[in-house]
């Protein structure tokens, strides 16, 4: 499981990169993530083998079509648990990201669109961020 709450993480934080117009390499993911750039460069081979992002040599690291959708189901995922840990559960604006950061990687279906049932189908999360459209 672990490895594949990584490559999530990648995704999320290459299409939030991408969303600012960052230029996504080795070195800033590996400032971003804290870590050596030999264990980003390993992620991204992973994740070029799993068609997620492309990358050349000297030139920015991309999502690919699959890559992107993946990345938008989680940042979904994270923004409508966001939403809902403080509209019905009463959670403070500053406790719900690190719990957002452990539920977003459930896998069940039923589960977010029942989530985004309660909720009215919310298209804003508690910080005024857009919560993307998907088909979790």
């Amino acid at each position: 499981m672990q490895k594949t709450v990584e490559k999530e993480n990648y995704l999320k934080i290459i299409y939030k990169m991408a969303e600012k117009d960052i230029k996504i390499s080795v070195t800033s993911l590996s400032n971003h993530f804290n870590v050596s750039k030999s264990t980003v460069s390993n992620m991204i081979k992973k994740l070029v083998v799993m068609n997620l992002v492309n990358t050349k040599p000297y030139k920015p690291i991309i999502l690919t079509k699959s890559g992107e959708k993946t990345a938008v189901k989680i940042i979904a995922k994270h923004r409508l648990i966001e939403l809902y840990l403080v509209e019905k559960m009463q959670f403070s604006l500053g406790e719900v990201h690190e719990i957002a950061e452990e539920v977003e990687h459930i896998k069940n279906t039923k589960f977010f669109l029942r989530m985004q049932e309660i909720l009215g189908n919310a298209q804003i999360d508690p910080h005024g961020s857009v919560i993307p459209d998907c088909d979790f």
